[in-house]
């Protein structure tokens, strides 16, 4: 024991010869007395505060007078035990190990009285971010009340006794967020809970409405409403985020729906530089669904890695501005446009989707960054950084294929020479950079399908800032190949489209298939 509230409690650890249980009885029933003082039924229900307070791995060796000291400022500023209040909480500060302090408080005052110790969480993370900075400890981003609530210690020894590496609320989580990128309406978000497996609860207002619902999983005890998951998976903002969807539809060709999903993300970055923060806000939540799902889609090699992504984004997609959902409509339904087509297996085609998510993600980013949102700037850079190891290993074999068939000598000063007029200030970067060769062969490929390769480049680079950029050639490549591509797609679709429709006239009319969604017909984001 390292600190009290009298400095006089007895310590469990000397008593070596008449044993520790005799010592921690003892103490126990100190830290009781005003507990007990109360009639039974005037005590609180709840009589035992708890908090831990724990150094990082790279911080120095703190003393135990230093913890004593710690531990003073956080029973005082939560309210537990105010400075010179001889009537407040009894207490007692633990050092279980080198790097961390138990503090434990009944919540009886010496006068009978409860403390005033709301939001304790609160005010005892706001004293420990001074504290970082007096005993020079590694800094902590602040939070604004929005992350996902932590497992218990209770739920994560649960976990380790299954064998399991999450826990039963961070599965719920995951499989509540994948239901909620999948579902168009509060029916569809419900029918896929059943199908990922997790058993609801909804829970009925006196009317007969649903207005909450609780999950679990199967041999699961405990029951957690959506917002105990997260802020945002509550069923009234579930709604609202819902309501601003449009049913998704079979939209065709699978190649054509994800080039349209990469050019909708394309415009996020630029979105979110000039749009208010309301619809930058809905930006990034439905940059999270895309996520999720383009992981759910991705070919097995690729899928584990992106679905950890995934959850390492999931903290950037929430903060104080409220999100105006209608506003980012097209990037939500293009994100369902992909369930009902399915995985790609086109290489080059998942490679710009990866880069264009993980420009937005830089964007987001910088977004959250300005307005002073610490956590959700810091979960998305680490994101950036892990969609980047992504790219690099899908863009690999196609960058490598399309440098393969670069064009000659004479074509290549061409493209340079337009690079040079169009965007002078990045000209030597671009045609310096590795890549140079890959996108003279996208220029090519759009010259050869009638576009014009100046102004191309020019529409191009328009969504992007280029300034500081890594790489703006990978910028223009993926950028160009989004534009042509989709028009060439678009118009070998819309013809077979025409001529398909031209062949069923004279045939009988049949029932509209089901949505395939190209996953195994066990995957859990498969529509039924």
């Amino acid at each position: 024991m390292i600190a009290s509230w009298n400095g006089f409690a007895p310590d469990p650890a000397p008593e070596r010869e008449r044993g520790p249980r005799d010592t921690i009885a003892k103490l126990a029933a100190q830290l009781d007395l005003p507990v007990n003082a109360l009639a039974p039924g005037n005590r609180p229900s709840k009589t035992v505060w708890h908090c831990s307070v724990r150094a990082a791995p790279e911080d120095r060796i703190l003393s135990d007078a230093e913890w004593a000291a710690i531990a003073q400022r956080i029973v005082r500023t939560t309210g537990i035990a105010p400075k010179g209040d001889t009537k407040a909480c009894r207490w007692v500060a633990v050092r279980h190990n080198a790097d961390h302090i138990h503090i434990v408080a009944t919540l009886v005052r010496q006068d009978g009285r409860t403390p005033e110790n709301g939001r304790d969480f609160t005010r005892a993370q706001r004293e420990a971010r001074k504290i970082e900075v007096d005993y020079g400890l590694r800094r902590v981003r602040p939070g604004d009340g929005t992350a996902a609530k932590r497992p218990t210690q209770a739920e994560q020894h649960r976990a380790r006794r299954l064998g399991h590496t999450t826990t039963a609320r961070e599965q719920l989580r995951t499989k509540v967020r994948l239901a909620v990128a999948t579902a168009s309406s509060e029916e569809q978000f419900f029918l896929a809970l059943e199908q990922f497996g997790v058993q609801v609860k909804p829970r009925r207002l006196p009317s007969g409405d649903i207005g909450g619902y609780s999950v679990t999983l199967p041999g699961e005890t405990a029951w957690f409403s959506g917002s105990k998951l997260a802020p945002d998976l509550s069923l009234p903002k579930i709604r609202q985020r819902l309501a601003g969807i449009e049913p998704a539809t079979d939209a065709g060709d699978r190649t054509a729906v994800w080039q349209r999903a990469a050019h909708t993300t394309e415009a996020v970055p630029h979105t979110l530089r000039t749009s208010d923060d309301q619809a930058g806000q809905a930006h990034i939540a439905a940059l999270g669904e895309l996520l999720d799902i383009t992981a759910a889609l991705s070919p097995p090699p690729l899928g584990p890695q992106l679905r950890a992504t995934a959850e390492v984004f999931e903290r950037a997609n929430r903060s104080r501005i409220t999100p105006h959902h209608r506003k980012a409509g097209a990037l939500h339904r293009v994100t369902r446009e992909l369930l009902y087509t399915g995985g790609t297996k086109d290489g080059e085609t998942l490679a710009l989707v990866l880069f264009v998510i993980a420009a937005a993600v830089i964007a987001a980013a910088e977004w959250h960054a300005q307005r002073g949102h610490q956590q959700q700037a810091e979960a998305a850079w680490q994101t950036s950084s892990h969609l980047n190891t992504a790219y690099q290993q899908t863009a690999a074999q196609p960058l490598a294929d399309l440098a393969h068939r670069a064009p000659d000598t004479r074509a290549l000063t061409r493209y340079q020479h337009t690079v040079q007029t169009v965007l002078p200030d990045h000209a030597k970067s671009i045609t310096t950079d590795p890549v140079w060769p890959a996108l003279a062969t996208v220029l090519a490929d759009a010259e050869q399908t009638g576009h014009d390769v100046g102004e191309t480049l020019d529409q191009a680079a328009q969504p992007h800032n280029l300034v500081g950029a890594n790489s703006p050639a990978q910028h223009l490549l993926w950028s160009v190949r989004a534009r042509t591509r989709k028009n060439t797609i678009g118009e070998r679709t819309t013809a077979a489209r025409t001529k398909t429709t031209t062949a069923r006239t004279t045939a009988t009319p049949t029932a509209t298939p089901a949505p395939a969604t190209g996953l195994a017909a066990n995957d859990p984001t498969r529509r039924r």
